[in-house]
């Protein structure tokens, strides 16, 4: 099913319409200050055991939060009746596909070190401060990792760690 989510946008949109809004905490840091070696760190804490019975909305919760931050628009945009999320996802297909659906869906089980590395990487040739990255990278040490996919240059990570969850995108960006 997850598969399904970041590669079949009436999969996406199934779950979205139907997704229990609820209240979660987020942060979002956009890195991207070093043309072309981007990244954006999105970090999520949802109500306790939410994400071990709810992976998949929380997925697409995470993906609803970005869209609301990039866009600039209210964080609870999506909290609204289901006829209205589905008009929105049916006329608004171009920019919802956008961020929902992976051009590559890879789903490669990494472990932490391999996704802290990747921050480091991409963070401080951005000039990211050690102590900023390290506040992520202390809070999901040991956190279970997948590489969802990406697009062509660049890679989504989801990391999960307890009620938390960490949503990397980086890469080499044109």
């Amino acid at each position: 099913m997850f598969k399904s989510v970041v590669s079949n946008y009436n999969v996406f949109c199934s779950i979205a319409e139907n997704i229990e809004w609820i209240k979660i905490k987020e942060t979002h840091k956009d890195w991207f200050k070093i043309y072309p070696l981007g990244i954006f760190v999105n970090d999520y804490e949802f109500p306790k055991g939410y994400i071990q019975n709810n992976i998949v909305s929380a997925y697409v919760r995470t993906v609803l939060c970005d869209i609301a931050f990039s866009e600039k628009w209210d964080k609870d945009f999506w909290n609204i009746q289901k006829k209205e999320r589905k008009r929105y996802l049916t006329e608004g297909i171009l920019l919802y596909k956008s961020y929902a659906i992976l051009k590559e869906v890879r789903f490669i089980e990494r472990d932490w070190e391999y996704l802290a590395c990747e921050i480091e990487y991409f963070a401080t040739r951005n000039k990211i401060p050690v102590l900023e990255q390290k506040r992520y990278i202390d809070k999901f040490e040991n956190a279970k990792v997948i590489e969802i996919g990406g697009w062509c240059n660049d890679f989504v990570y989801m990391a999960v760690k307890k009620d938390f969850m960490l949503i990397v995108h980086c890469g080499f960006w044109d």
